[in-house]
This record gives structure tokens, sequence and C-alpha cells, in this order.
């Protein structure tokens, strides 16, 4: 489980942060910069609590869909309102809530091919 959110982690910032930057207005090596920073917080912070989240879930005995994309939703905004103090709607819209659902896609595709697998 920690390699394939580890993977997914990876696959996010490598998909995020060139998206975030070429679409900021300014030069773009600050951008980069500030989005890799940025993100790979966020992403940490996020990776680990989706560990924790999945451990949860597997406790409770349920491995439903919507289950596990509401708990991500719902961390990341969580997540978001502990770190941010102005302009928390516009963050949670444009950062938070997409890099939350890319991640879950991630992950879920992930999830997928290793069952298929094996």
């Amino acid at each position: 489980m920690v390699k394939r959110k580890s993977l997914a982690a990876f696959l996010l910032l490598m998909i995020t942060v060139p998206v975030y930057s070429l679409i900021s207005e300014g030069p773009l090596s600050t951008y980069v910069r500030f989005f890799v920073y940025a993100l790979s917080f966020a992403v940490l912070c996020g990776t680990l609590l989706s560990i924790g989240l999945e451990a949860l879930i597997k406790k409770l005995g349920s491995n439903s869909f919507p289950l596990r994309l509401i708990l991500h939703i719902g961390t990341a905004l969580l997540l978001t309102a502990a770190f941010v103090t102005n302009n928390y709607i516009t963050i949670a819209m444009y950062f938070a809530l997409p890099v939350a659902l890319g991640y879950f896609v991630i992950d879920e595709g992930l999830r997928v091919r290793s069952k298929r697998l094996g």
C-alpha cells in the first residue's frame, strides 16, 4: 500500500507541477519552484493522511469507492483549512480539490491495476 501511495504521489507531482506552473502568470522558473515546494508539501501530507484513511476504512470493514472518495475530498478540505487563513475557498477550489481528486484517481487506477496483476 505504501509503495502504491508513494507512486501515486510521485505521478501526481509530475503532472500537477508543470500544469500549475504553465497556467500561472509571471516568470516560469519562479512558479515551478513555488509549486514544487507547495505541492510536494501538500501531497506528502495528503499521502500520509491517505494511508491513514485506507487503514481506517479497512478497520471499519468497508471498502466502498464513494466512501474513499468522500474521505479524500474531506481530508483535502480540512488540510487546507488547517494551513490556509486567507482565500480559503479560492485555494481549496483551485488547488486542494483538483490535487486531491487527481491523487485519488491515480491511486484508484494503481489499485485496480495491482489487483489485475495479482
